[in-house]
């Protein structure tokens, strides 16, 4: 069902069942029927009058048909990918070799330690 057909239906339940209550509450019975798709986005949104929940309701569904879904881009596949060099199972040899960890280290003793100006 649209927004548009759901705010429809629930406008004529208001007035047939002639409910007279603080639009506060209308708005959170409102908000309890809509799709939680669109809920979720017109929480975050500033509202005060039912009315506007109503158009942001329906900007949040027209916004939503415009996006494409994610389930209809190709899935990327880290077999075809050109970081790949060879079968998941073996591991990759790299090209540079290092010295383990512990055998690096650094000559420091050649650095000279800057010097405080002794004028300031």
């Amino acid at each position: 069902m649209s927004v548009d057909e759901y705010t429809r239906e629930f406008e004529k339940l208001l007035i047939k069942c002639d409910i007279h209550e603080l639009e506060e509450q209308t708005i959170v019975r409102y908000l309890g029927g809509l799709e939680s798709k669109y809920l979720n986005v017109i929480e975050l949104q500033q509202y005060t009058t039912f009315d506007e929940v109503c158009v942001l309701a329906h900007k949040v569904e027209q916004q939503r048909k415009k996006q494409p879904v994610w389930r209809d881009f190709p899935k990327p596949s880290i077999l075809n990918s050109p970081f790949n060099k060879g079968s998941l199972n073996q591991p990759q040899k790299n090209s540079a070799t290092y010295p383990p960890y512990q055998q690096r280290t650094l000559a420091t003793s050649n650095i000279p330690c800057p010097q405080k100006n002794p004028t300031k």
